[in-house]
C-alpha cells in the first residue's frame, strides 16, 4: 500500500525564500503549501492535517514564537522546524524549550533541512503509532 503524501507548510514572510523551499520539497514528493504569516499556518491547519511547519522566527502578524506556542496546544503532532536570519543561541534555547522539534540558520543548507524534515516526519509517524 502506497503512504499518502506528506504535507509541509512552509512559512515566511520572504516570497523568495518561501519559494526556494518550497520547490526543494516539492523535489522530495512532499505536498509543500505556504503562508506569510503564522496566522495562515493556522488556518491552513483548520481544514487538513499538516505534519510539518517550516516557520520563520520572524514575521508579522504572528511571529514563529508565538506559532510554536498554539501549534504546541491544538496541534501537538504537527512538529516545527524553526529558521532565522538570527541564529543566535538564545534564539535556538528560546525555540527549542517552546517545542520546536529543530531550529535551522540561515541561509539555509538544503540538504540539512531536507534531513531535517525526513526525520520530523518519522517522528511524527512513531508517535502516531505509539500507544
Amino acid at each position: 500500500m502506497a503512504s499518502a503524501k506528506r504535507t509541509i507548510v512552509v512559512a515566511d514572510d520572504d516570497r523568495e525564500m518561501t519559494s526556494i523551499i518550497q520547490k526543494v520539497l516539492l523535489r522530495e514528493s512532499y505536498e509543500v503549501l505556504t503562508a506569510e504569516n503564522g496566522e495562515e499556518v493556522l488556518a491552513i491547519l483548520q481544514s487538513r492535517p499538516v505534519h510539518v511547519v517550516i516557520a520563520d522566527w520572524k514575521m508579522p502578524a504572528c511571529d514563529g514564537i508565538r506559532l510554536i506556542e498554539l501549534l504546541h496546544q491544538k496541534h501537538p503532532n504537527t512538529k516545527v522546524i524553526m529558521i532565522t536570519a538570527f541564529g543566535e543561541m538564545s534564539t535556538y534555547l528560546d525555540a527549542m524549550n517552546r517545542g520546536a522539534f529543530e531550529f535551522l540558520s540561515k541561509p539555509l543548507n538544503i540538504d540539512e533541512l531536507k534531513t531535517l524534515v525526513s526525520r520530523a516526519i518519522s517522528s511524527s509517524r512513531q508517535e502516531a503509532v505509539s500507544p
